[in-house]
């Protein structure tokens, strides 16, 4: 997965959200950068974000706004991947309104987190049913979509939308070619 995701950047395409921010100079993290996000974290990163912050980028390709960078790297409305490091979750990128991805450390899924339409004493977050390298091989294809939270128009229950919701509800605020970069 690694060499698809290097391949995917030297197209020049690494960053969907910022189209001016395509060519920036990317720089890879610290070693000392990714021990001490190790260390906050109290496990290794996974061998691919590892990787992938040692030699491509400190953040700032991938999707959304980009992946967000360990320290000195890539940050995005004032967030970097440490913010909620603490707790054991790796905030992997802000896809703007408040809405992000993040990897929980310890059991290696992703989550998504929007708080935009849930009603209060609803939680935002929710699990995506995807790894690290899911995650990635997704934005490689060209078929990761953002996450979002729905209300289940059979059980009423909040949940994450499926790729398939996602798919309609983009072709219906945005017609049959998407959102325009």
């Amino acid at each position: 997965m690694f060499d698809a995701v290097v391949r995917r950047i030297a197209t020049g395409e690494y960053l969907d959200g910022l189209p001016g921010s395509r060519s920036a100079a990317l720089r890879p993290a610290s070693p000392a950068a990714v021990a001490e996000a190790e260390e906050l974290a109290g496990r290794s990163l996974p061998s691919l974000l590892r990787r992938l912050y040692l030699e491509v980028g400190n953040g700032g390709f991938g999707p959304g706004y980009g992946l967000l960078g360990l320290r000195g790297g890539h940050r995005m409305g004032g967030l970097d991947a440490l913010v909620g490091l603490k707790g054991g979750v790796l905030v992997l990128c802000d896809w703007g309104c408040g809405i992000t991805s993040e990897l929980d450390l310890a059991t290696g899924q992703v989550w998504g987190c929007d708080p935009n339409p849930a009603p209060e004493g609803v939680s935002g977050a929710f699990p995506q049913h995807m790894t690290i390298v899911d995650w990635f091989a997704k934005w490689v294809a060209g078929t990761l979509y953002q996450p979002w939270l729905v209300q289940d128009p059979t059980t009423g229950e909040w949940r994450g939308a499926t790729d398939t919701e996602c798919a309609e509800m983009l072709q219906e605020a945005f017609g049959p070619d998407g959102p325009e970069d």
